[in-house]
Order: C-alpha cells, then sequence, then structure tokens
C-alpha cells in the first residue's frame, strides 16, 4: 500500500527530475519522459528517447509543449495498446477501459491547460520568458539560453510530470 506521503515523494520526485532533465539536456520531450519513465518504471528504454527528441514545441514551430509530449508518451506507456489491432479490444469491457483511459489523458492535457492557458509552445514560452523565440535561428537561440530559457523552461516539465504522477498514482493502491 502506497501512503499519501510516498506518493507525494514519488510526485515531487518524478517533477523535479522532469526539471533537472530539462536544464540538462533543453529537451522538455525527454525530460518529462524520463522522469516518469524513471518513477515508475515504465518500459521503453532508448529507443523511445530517441523518438521524442524531435518533439519540443514540435520541432521548435510553437505547437504543442514538448512537455505536454513527453507525459503523453508516459501515459501511453502506462495505459496504452501495444498491437495494431487485437480482437480482444473489441469487447465491451475493453471498450470501457480504453474509454477511462482516455478520459485519464484528457484531465492530463486539461489540468496542464489550466496551469498555463494553452498547450502550445507559442503561448506558453512567453508567458514564462517575458517574450518569444526564434529557437531555430542561431542568433536567437542564444539568446533564448542566455535569458535562461534552460531554467524557465523547466517549469513546464515540472507541471507535465506532476500531473501525470498523480494520475498515474491513482491506480497504484
Amino acid at each position: 500500500m502506497t501512503t499519501d506521503s510516498s506518493k507525494q515523494e514519488r510526485i515531487s520526485r518524478a517533477s523535479n527530475k522532469a526539471g533537472d532533465y530539462e536544464e540538462m539536456s533543453v529537451n522538455c520531450a525527454q525530460g518529462t519522459l524520463t522522469a516518469l519513465q524513471e518513477e515508475f518504471e515504465l518500459e521503453g528504454g532508448k529507443e523511445l528517447l530517441k523518438a521524442a527528441t524531435f518533439f519540443p514545441g514540435v520541432m521548435s514551430r510553437k505547437e504543442t509543449c514538448g512537455a505536454l509530449l513527453g507525459g503523453l508518451m508516459a501515459m501511453g506507456l502506462a495505459y496504452g495498446r501495444d498491437k495494431l489491432h487485437d480482437p480482444a479490444w473489441s469487447t465491451p469491457e475493453a471498450n470501457e477501459q480504453m474509454f477511462h483511459y482516455r478520459q485519464k489523458v484528457w484531465r492530463f492535457c486539461e489540468s496542464f491547460k489550466d496551469v498555463y492557458g494553452s498547450t502550445m509552445c507559442g503561448v506558453i514560452r512567453p508567458s514564462i520568458m517575458g517574450r518569444d523565440y526564434d529557437t531555430m535561428d542561431p542568433a536567437e537561440r542564444k539568446q533564448f539560453l542566455e535569458d535562461g530559457g534552460r531554467k524557465k523552461c523547466r517549469q513546464p516539465c515540472e507541471t507535465a510530470a506532476r500531473i501525470a504522477a498523480e494520475i498515474l498514482l491513482e491506480d497504484e493502491s
């Protein structure tokens, strides 16, 4: 049985690691995913980490926040299907179970959006940085880093990992 204090410790540990990994790698998707994989012993290894490489702001296009995508990937590892098709998934029980998981994932996205007002990097980053940056431009990327981008962008990673951890822990007794 997991106590409330140990659950809070796990949430805090996942959140802090996600922020630390963002500062280390400047990759919000990878940092959030790795923190949750470690804390919840989720499989996926190096291949999944590699697959998340280009997710930050969907490759700097200011689209979906990479921290959110990293959290979604971790939740997919916990709740997702591992085959494209399986007749067993067509049962009413299986459909109900998947709907239950989809509700959790929806709640994860909505909770993240409640914090930042959006799930889009192009909205979130200017709100935490005070301005936006075109990180595909070398001078702008350098300025982003000089302005504390590593430290400031840890916030969405910590938030995404915290929310995902809270939801993942709901299933543990």
